[in-house]
């Protein structure tokens, strides 16, 4: 375990003192088993599992990037809440977790469960629903996914290793430097020759990029993965969330902007050096095709596009150069974010992250899971978010949106079932 967290990391500890940035990682298991009968499971996967027993401290900004040390792991990490009864009054108490963010200093993670929910999808009787709560600073989605099993009882699930950060030398920072800088530059001319694509455009605001206010709303489409056939799970679903958004402006009487687009989050290709993997891309939505296979495969191009540039030997020299940023320089500016600005434009009008949760062969309380779903977070000019998770041969579609983005989560919900359909059927013909 490095005792020290990398500038990635420390950088998204920062920032969730401005933006909110927990992860909830929902499990759904088919099962009527009480809370008393999983705690102790639960307690002695999570003892096994040592970056659940972390927490994060901080440290004089003189002396470097925060710590991370031990912790001890207790029953105060597993909450039983009371028994919500229907799925839809189960996914508002969700919702409700989003309002109290962890104080990582205290621990990074903690355990919401559920007991017997009825109405739940993909499930003929109670359910019990698990939510793992945990920070940004402690993984990316990845990183989560894969603590997730092993608390569930996964002992197949690797541990994350990381490399040791050894310090720098002036010679070797200043060699990391003058790379970036030579990289950078032939990224430029590669651009230029066609070779790489240019940086995504910034998009229009539309009526969801605003500041979240009232009550967050959740929802959540669960369906076999064969509904999008020919293309990955997650093109798919980004085809449905493009029509749905469109119909949802047109219905409003809005313009729909040609330039519609989304921010994706890629994860990264290379040595893993930090905990959060991982980068945000803008790709287009084009809702000015018609056709959905084209809308689809178009949509599959910008991804590709997106995966080639961030794919450049230039990237990746840029991150190690960042690596030798000073903690105290990297906090200001942090500090410096306002996060009350409105910008021209944005990355993505909406927000769609993707993570595949693996095979369906968890059990909580001898009950099998049945899907698994992730709530990506809002944010000053983020409205509406989107995730998609899969797990075995099952896939979420979910739906977090603020009220004042998303007065009628409803009416939304109802569009994109209604574009899962179509994608769907015309995928498959």
């Amino acid at each position: 375990m490095r005792s020290r967290l990398h500038p990635t990391d420390a950088q998204s500890y920062w920032m969730s003192a401005k933006i909110p940035n927990d992860q909830f990682l929902l499990f759904c298991f088919e099962t009527d088993a009480a809370f008393a009968s999983v705690r102790e499971p639960i307690l002695h996967n999570a003892l096994l599992v040592e970056d659940l027993n972390i927490r994060i401290a901080d440290v004089p900004l003189t002396l470097g990037y925060p710590r991370i040390v031990p912790m001890a792991v207790g029953t105060a990490h597993i909450i039983d809440h009371d028994p919500p009864g229907t799925w839809d009054a189960c996914t508002a108490a969700v919702a409700g977790l989003f309002e109290k963010q962890l104080d990582q200093h205290e621990s990074p993670w903690r355990l919401h469960l559920f007991a017997q929910v009825q109405g739940a999808p993909r499930c003929t009787g109670s359910a019990l629903v698990a939510v793992l709560q945990i920070s940004h600073a402690l993984g990316d989605g990845r990183v989560a996914t894969s603590l997730a099993r092993r608390l569930f009882g996964d002992t197949r699930e690797p541990a994350l290793h990381l490399p040791e950060r050894a310090r720098c030398t002036p010679r070797e920072a200043i060699g990391r430097a003058r790379s970036a800088r030579e990289l950078d530059k032939r990224l430029a001319d590669d651009v230029s020759a066609g070779l790489v694509p240019p940086q995504a455009p910034g998009r229009p605001k539309i009526r969801v990029n605003v500041a979240p206010s009232g009550p967050t709303s959740i929802r959540t489409i669960v369906r076999p993965r064969s509904d999008f056939t020919g293309v990955s799970v997650t093109v798919g679903a980004i085809t449905a969330v493009s029509l749905a958004l469109s119909r949802y402006l047109a219905m409003l009487g809005d313009g729909v902007p040609t330039d519609l687009g989304a921010e994706l989050t890629l994860g990264k290709t290379g040595e893993r050096r930090s905990r959060n993997h991982f980068r945000n891309a803008g790709i287009g939505l084009h809702p000015d095709t018609p056709n959905l296979v084209d809308r689809a495969e178009r949509i599959a191009g910008d991804i590709a596009d997106r995966r080639a540039r961030g794919d450049h030997p230039a990237q990746a020299a840029q991150s190690l150069a960042t690596e030798l940023v000073p903690a105290a320089l990297l906090h200001w500016g942090v500090r410096q974010l306002d996060t009350t600005a409105v910008p021209d434009t944005v990355t993505g009008n909406t927000v769609v992250s993707s993570v595949s949760r693996g095979d369906a062969d968890l059990y909580l309380g001898d009950g099998p899971v049945r899907f698994t779903a992730g709530f990506p977070g809002l944010s000053p000019i983020m409205g509406l978010t989107h995730g998609v998770h899969g797990i075995g041969s099952t896939m979420t579609l979910s739906v977090t949106s603020s009220e004042s983005a998303i007065p009628d989560p409803d009416v939304y919900d109802g569009l994109l079932r209604a574009a899962v359909d179509e994608v769907s059927t015309a995928l498959q013909h």
